[in-house]
């Protein structure tokens, strides 16, 4: 058995992330990220640094995530911590 659980989640009320982007930021990969699965494996797949993503609106729930949007229109979560701002610059 899994020790995932999962939290229907409908309400992304955060604007404003504990790092300082906010919803409709762009911001860009400051270096390669190598996509891995859940076994943290590489999945082959690899984001560029220079790609731009963008800022979604985010959910109170924790742990503190930021919602972005991928290049190719994928939703996708990071922590939204100091580290966020080494993996990403603010373009403003």
């Amino acid at each position: 058995m899994s020790n995932d659980s999962y939290k229907l989640v409908r309400e992304y009320p955060v604007s404003d992330c504990h790092c300082g982007a906010h919803v409709g930021d762009r911001v860009r990969l400051r270096c390669d990220v190598v996509v891995r699965d859940h076994k943290n494996r590489p999945t082959g797949k690899v984001h560029r640094a220079g790609e731009i993503w963008t800022v979604l609106s985010g959910t109170a729930e924790e742990p503190p995530v930021i919602w972005l949007r991928e290049p190719d229109g994928t939703p996708h979560t990071w922590s939204d911590d100091d580290g966020f701002l080494h993996s990403f610059e603010v373009l403003r």
